[in-house]
């Protein structure tokens, strides 16, 4: 199976970024006459089945959102194989022949060496996006948090878990390794003795642990049929990360996100017929039992938009938020003094008054 072919598994983080990109696009361009976006691992424009890669995606969706003569888009795209650096390049130029507001520029580069270069030559105050999505290896974490350390800047990442986990035990790829983290303690750690779900998950957690972002969103992506597991088997092909440092990026990529949640579990993607990411029908009585423990019969007053940016990482949405704020309402366990919302409406600055009412 050639490496361009697009499979149902690559297509989840795909439909994220276009979705993604230009939603943070136009909020970061309203206050921002000029955007970055970096793709480290940018192949070869399209798959072999002609359907477009993130290069072609991104700039389709660069066109609708810099229609504005204010706001103005960089992008750069870095393919390490000569051959698919060239087809990007006429792909790109074929399949947009005059861009407004939007340049471009392809680097025949290996991304572990040429980026920490680009960040040297790029505005540190310059809001930038960084789509990490490697065959094999991403970039190092040194380079990563170096990445990170820029506060506008955003990474979506793609940890290819089932060729990390092959290499682990790997005498051979120690070297690499290493240079993932950035030292070579990572071989000392518990999870190298462990098997199954278990070495899985100290592994992700303890690297995750090693990048410095505020806010970090993690989506577990399953093999598909098409990769001839096992029937019924449920291994990790790979995790999409989302890492930054503005809680609004993170609400941003759940809302995101929610449209491809998976029933089968939360943060969880099978590539079978259901492509979803979150559960599809949350249980509002979850959210609930959650603010009663928490928030309610206590003194707290917070804005709608605060208790949303309070309580990020939890799997709901804000259209979840409203039906459980209002339901505990009614039932006269919290008042909301509203200042954006007229009536029973819940908006992000109205006040949510926990405590019973009288």
């Amino acid at each position: 199976m050639s490496k361009y072919q697009l499979k149902e598994v690559s297509k989840a983080k795909l439909i994220i970024l276009g979705k993604y990109f230009p939603a943070w696009a136009r909020i970061l361009g309203s206050r921002n006459p000029l955007l970055g976006y970096v793709d480290c691992f940018a192949g070869a424009g399209r798959y072999t089945g002609g359907e477009e890669g993130s290069p072609l995606i991104i700039l389709r969706k660069a066109v609708e959102v810099c229609r504005s003569e204010t706001l103005r888009l960089v992008a750069f795209f870095v393919e390490k194989d000569a051959s698919s650096a060239e087809r990007l390049q006429s792909e790109i130029q074929s399949t947009f022949p005059k861009l407004h507001n939007v340049s471009w520029r392809v680097f025949n580069e290996d991304a572990h060496d040429f980026i920490p270069k680009l960040l040297e030559a790029m505005p540190e105050a310059l809001p930038s996006f960084f789509f990490i999505d490697p065959y094999g290896h991403p970039l190092s974490i040194p380079v990563m948090n170096q990445i990170l350390s820029r506060r506008r800047s955003e990474i979506l990442l793609n940890l290819m878990w089932y060729v990390v986990n092959m290499h682990l035990n790997n005498p051979q790829m120690k070297t690499a390794m290493d240079s993932m983290f950035g030292h070579g303690n990572w071989c000392l750690q518990p999870f190298m003795q462990a098997k199954g779900h278990i070495r899985e998950s100290e592994f992700v957690d303890y690297f995750l642990s090693h990048l410095e972002a505020e806010y970090l969103l993690r989506f577990r992506i399953r093999f598909s049929p098409e990769d001839r597991v096992r029937r019924g088997e449920r291994r990790t092909k790979y995790y999409l990360i989302h890492l930054s440092n503005h809680v609004k990026a993170a609400l941003l990529m759940k809302e995101v996100m929610w449209h491809l949640g998976d029933e089968m579990g939360t943060f969880d993607f099978s590539a079978t017929h259901q492509a979803y990411l979150f559960p599809r029908t949350p249980q509002l009585n979850d959210l609930i039992k959650y603010l009663r423990q928490h928030y309610v019969g206590k003194e707290i007053r917070i804005s709608f938009d605060g208790l949303r940016e309070e309580t990020w990482d939890l799997p709901f949405l804000e259209k979840h938020y409203r039906k459980a704020i209002r339901t505990l309402e009614i039932n006269r366990e919290l008042s909301v003094q509203r200042v954006e919302s007229k009536r029973t409406g819940i908006k992000g600055k109205d006040i949510i008054i926990f405590g019973r009412r009288r």
